[in-house]
């Protein structure tokens, strides 16, 4: 009887364990360089950037941890920070759909105060949050944002003031999946003025830490052009091999279970480089192993698991989402293309159609999540595992020729 283990993988939660992450050396370095360069009073707002479910947030917890102190990763990595130890304070605040800068400036500082309480519990700090939520009532337009950004600021100078009495390194406001708010919210005016405040009044220990999908600092700029000027991005690319077997190796090692190479390769190549996926088949193939050796048996095991049970809710989702007719055709055509990504000239072979007669489609599959355009004339699935799917099950009727 195989004994009970702790799963070393997290496919649906960030990775907070230092212990548990692994690859990302260059893009850790770059984001602990913007730690360096803040502790100096030379901020460097950072925006980590990629495709959905490639890791943002879970680099960003690691940056979290970091800039708190904790230097485990960095040692593993070998990573030289330029300190011995980072002592920042960090806030945190999840963006969402609906929210404001009056939203975004009040949640953050609210995550200020808490902070400070729990570290200095002697230390009285009052923000004003209720003033800003009162400004951000009245309507979304320039002025009111500059009056935001004004009682935002004013709030960040105590806290710097604070700060530097107590001999932290300095403040970082991290806020992840930025991409979900509204560009037409007012966002992307509301940092670079704040920014820009920042600077004017001499405040160089604050620094902002953000997280968005590819293409979320171009849709930022859809508002404010000079936004370039405020974020450094770090973009996450997909994970290469090597850093698919650390993650691997990281996760069977700590359970004490060996494996071959071919079980690396059939992890990558499924995974198409995305780390969600390789985290659920990494949990599921040492659910599927019984003699703590992991081989191609395993693998196939833990594939029809994944993709037969633990993902065919979502996956069948995905694909109804995508549309009927020359939607599906196209699907099927992608489904069936050896590599990871495909090119343009494959799927007009495949479907028939002129590149003309079915760009539309292309791009209504990119703004329904189903697909991305990795290259030009160079395409990919959103979730990998859907390629997978559609080779066992099929696609829905393609009766229903859909144009748009």
């Amino acid at each position: 009887m195989k004994k009970r283990y702790i799963d070393p993988f997290t496919p649906d939660l960030p990775i907070d364990s230092p212990d548990r992450f692994s690859g990302r050396k260059n893009e850790i370095d770059s984001a602990v360089d913007s730690l360096f360069q803040l502790l100096n009073n030379n901020p460097r707002h950072t925006i980590i950037t990629g495709d959905r479910g490639i890791g943002k947030s879970s680099v960003l917890t690691q940056v979290k941890n970091i800039a708190e102190g904790n230097m485990e990763l960095l040692k593993r990595l070998q990573i030289n920070a330029g300190v011995d130890r980072f002592d920042f304070i960090c806030a945190w605040h999840d963006c969402s759909k609906d929210q404001t800068p009056a939203i975004l400036a009040s949640g953050i500082l609210r995550q200020l105060e808490s902070k400070f309480k729990n570290i200095y519990k002697n230390l009285k700090i009052e923000l004003n949050v209720g003033g800003i939520l009162k400004i951000g009532q009245q309507d979304s337009s320039v002025a009111t944002i500059s009056e935001i950004v004004e009682q935002f600021c004013e709030s960040l100078s105590t806290i710097s003031s604070k700060t530097s009495e107590n001999r932290k390194s300095g403040v970082i406001l991290f806020f992840d999946e930025l991409d979900r708010v509204k560009p037409d919210s007012g966002v992307a005016t509301f940092f670079k003025l704040a920014a820009e405040k920042l600077s004017r009044d001499n405040i160089k220990n604050i620094a902002f830490f953000a997280g968005g999908i590819s293409g979320a600092i171009q849709k930022l700029e859809e508002e404010h052009a000079s936004i370039y000027r405020t974020f450094k991005d770090v973009p996450l690319p997909r994970l290469e091999k090597p850093e698919v077997n650390e993650i691997l190796e990281t996760g069977f090692n700590q359970v004490g279970c060996s494996y071959t190479t071919q079980v690396v390769e059939n992890v990558f190549n499924l995974s198409a480089g995305y780390p969600e996926p390789v985290h659920l088949l990494g949990s599921q193939l040492l659910k599927s192993d019984d003699d703590d050796h992991l081989d191609e048996q395993d693998f196939e095991n833990a594939k029809i698991e994944v993709v037969e049970t633990l993902r065919r809710n979502r996956l069948a989702s995905s694909l109804k989402a995508a549309g009927s007719g020359k939607y599906q055709e196209i699907l099927r055509a992608m489904a069936s293309y050896e590599g990871t990504n495909i090119p343009l000239s494959y799927i007009t072979k495949e479907t028939g159609y002129e590149q003309n007669q079915y760009s539309t489609n292309m791009g209504n599959l990119i703004k329904r999540g189903i697909i991305l355009q990795v290259d030009r004339g160079v395409y990919c699935f959103v979730d990998p595992l859907l390629k997978e799917y559609i080779k066992r099950f099929g696609i829905i009727t393609t009766q229903d020729q859909e144009n748009e």
